[in-house]
């Protein structure tokens, strides 16, 4: 059998080094680097270091949330509505705030930039000096209050915002929202589907790079069985250098077993402008964001992947399962992309493989 275009390995398992299987789970367990997992405990805070095989460091910390910094030993904490930012190595409190609201999710989006999601509104927080959490934007009403944020990201310039969740639909089905937020424009476009993310690329025949986003688009009205789409488009270019580039949507091959399947994440690898999205049924499809096109899709895990990472210094994807904690690497395997795409390359062959 011909090599496949992806190397898939399991990294390490939480459970196995004696986290709790109630501790891992969406906001209690979080991973915003291939730096460091924070898992938040009853009576603890555990900090596994993925730069020193995998040693982990338990801190008798009361908190009901905690991500780290990507880039630098800082810990934000949360209890209730009071925000506290510490500096590990200087053994120091940088920062805290009182929210007036409680905050339903939060991000790092850069190493000086903490974002901060409440029920109705996003805030920036800047590391730099001693100001307060400033309001971006208002949620988008597709946005309501029945809808789990999952996802939140910023574009490469600073001037878009993506925000992302799901509800619960008609007839058991999960549908997927989005907002996309013009911080020049200050002016919203609401999207129907479950999972976005920013990318910049390097095109033929362009001195600039295009700054495009990536999304899955899956309406809630759609008829059954109709598949779902992928969107690749130019955000933010100057109208003087030409016409932005986008590409016509492109249907997603979603296996028949999948038909209630809907994506948590969708994570892009730079380094190859290749764009992963993972699914909660386990399966990981690899798109070509130049063309849209699905090079390659398969199941890789029968359990729920509630967190995921990129790996920049690789293009590698990281991956955590809910409750099992196994933390999986998903990586292109770029010598065997060639000869597994040029037997059928007007359609770009599928695997299915479990």
């Amino acid at each position: 059998m011909a090599a496949v275009p992806i190397q898939f390995s399991e990294a390490l398992n939480l459970q196995q080094l004696g986290v709790p299987e109630a501790s891992i789970k969406h906001g209690l367990t979080t991973m915003q680097s291939d730096k460091w997992i924070i898992c938040v405990e009853p009576t603890q805070v555990s900090m596994i270091d993925l730069q020193n095989n995998a040693q982990i460091t338990r801190r008798p910390i009361q908190a009901e949330a905690a991500i780290m910094n990507p880039a630098s030993n800082i810990l934000a904490l949360r209890s209730g509505t009071t925000l506290q930012i510490f500096n590990l190595d200087a053994k120091a409190k940088l920062k805290s705030h009182t929210m007036t609201e409680p905050l339903v999710f939060w991000k790092w989006t850069s190493p000086s930039n903490l974002a901060l999601v409440t029920a109705s509104s996003v805030y920036h927080w800047a590391m730099v000096g001693d100001a307060a959490p400033v309001k971006v934007f208002d949620r988008h009403p597709s946005l309501g209050a029945n809808t789990q944020i999952i996802n939140y990201g910023v574009s490469p310039d600073g001037k878009w915002c993506l925000i992302g969740g799901i509800s619960a639909g008609a007839g058991g089905r999960v549908n997927g929202n989005m907002q996309l937020y013009s911080m020049e424009k200050r002016v919203s476009q609401p999207l129907q589907g479950h999972a976005g993310s920013f990318a910049s690329i390097k095109m033929a025949g362009r001195d600039d790079p295009a700054q495009v986003l990536v999304f899955h688009e899956q309406k809630a009205d759609a008829p059954a069985g109709e598949p779902p789409k992928l969107f690749v488009m130019e955000i933010g270019r100057d109208p003087a250098k030409g016409a932005p580039f986008r590409l016509a949507p492109t249907t997603i091959p979603v296996p028949a077993d999948a038909a209630a399947d809907f994506p948590v994440s969708l994570v892009i690898d730079g380094k190859n402008d290749v764009a992963f999205m993972l699914t909660k049924m386990g399966y990981c499809y690899m798109f070509d964001i130049h063309s849209g096109k699905t090079m390659y899709r398969a199941k890789v895990t029968q359990e729920t992947v509630f967190v995921t990472c990129p790996q920049e210094t690789t293009g590698a994807v990281f991956g955590i399962t809910v409750r099992s904690g196994r933390v999986f690497r998903i990586q292109l395997n770029g010598q065997a992309l060639v000869p597994f795409i040029t037997p059928t390359p007007s359609r770009y062959r599928l695997s299915q493989e479990a």
